[in-house]
């Protein structure tokens, strides 16, 4: 069985190394490259491991860069080139320190509901449910009312990704524009947000975009046919979702599912995930407070009230 995992930041280099050697002791860690000829030649998938890492958070190439130079593993990375280039961060980066609650308020406020409805709710997954110019308009609501200007650079310098590009390991790919749920957007946004990311990224290295990764990655969530067709348009040979299962021959190579691992989880909690399968997406859904249902109650909440933006 084959897998693909997913990373994001990684504040622990330490930990991030026992994860590397225990997947090194079990698969054949392998290029994005390998993989794409597999799929594209459907050859069968025997035993593999790629390495994904999303948002290029100036933690890669502190952290995580370095162990895998050490142990020689091939790896992808999915930036927007416009975070490396303007030196910004992505919204979730941006609200991290934030005051919850008073962004729950000004979100109430604009979208003419309450605020008690918002209280429970996990305030990235509320963020989740909006459209990037309703996300700026908050951001921009809260910087003027608590005269912030904002947090400081957290992601890779384009010089950054230059070097790492040039070690031979590591493949870069796009990750939109400015990480937006895409399922959220209208088509000229959606369109517009993979198109410029693959382009400028392809300006930014001077070759040709070959991989995706998609924000958050729920497939049907985040994601849809739409997108799909839109990555092919645009030359994208393998493109990444959040789904958690194995990888196969069969995939849809604009869908290819990957298992999501964070420095907060514990190795025995990983092994249990990755022996799971397919079925761990299954028992994390019935989480009670999960994101998936947190984000569909979100959306009829929203979705019964007068947006005043």
């Amino acid at each position: 069985m084959s897998k693909i995992i997913n990373f994001h930041a990684v504040s622990d280099a330490e930990w991030f190394e026992k994860v590397i050697l225990f997947l090194k002791s079990r698969y054949n860690m392998v290029s994005i490259q390998t993989i794409n000829e597999c799929m594209s030649e459907s050859i069968e998938l025997n035993n593999l491991c790629h390495i994904t890492v999303d948002d290029g958070d100036s933690s890669f190439y502190k952290n995580i860069y370095p162990v895998l130079k050490k142990h020689n593993i091939p790896a992808s990375i999915y930036v927007s080139p416009k975070v490396s280039i303007e030196k910004t961060n992505f919204w979730f980066q941006e609200i991290e320190g934030y005051n919850k609650i008073e962004l729950k308020r000004i979100i109430a406020e604009m979208f003419n509901i309450s605020l008690d409805s918002l209280i429970k709710f996990n305030t990235f997954s509320i963020f989740k449910t909006r459209t990037m110019y309703q996300i700026y308009e908050i951001l921009k609501r809260y910087c003027k009312i608590s005269n912030s200007s904002g947090t400081i650079f957290q992601n890779m310098t384009v010089e950054n990704l230059k070097e790492v590009e040039q070690s031979g390991l590591v493949t870069i790919g796009a990750h939109t524009i400015n990480h937006p749920i895409l399922r959220n957007e209208d088509d000229t946004t959606s369109k517009f947000e993979i198109n410029e990311s693959v382009n400028e990224l392809s300006n930014l290295l001077n070759h040709e975009i070959k991989y995706f990764a998609y924000p958050n990655g729920i497939p049907d969530l985040d994601f849809s046919e739409r997108e799909m067709s839109y990555l092919t348009e645009s030359g994208i040979k393998l493109a990444f979702s959040t789904a958690s299962k194995n990888l196969t021959s069969t995939e849809n190579e604009m869908c290819l599912p990957r298992f999501a691992i964070s420095n907060i989880e514990s190795m025995s909690f990983i092994k249990t995930k990755l022996f799971f399968d397919s079925h761990w997406e299954t028992i994390t859904r019935l989480k009670p407070k999960g994101q998936y249902k947190e984000r569909l109650e979100l959306t009829q909440i929203f979705s019964s009230s007068k947006n005043l933006i």
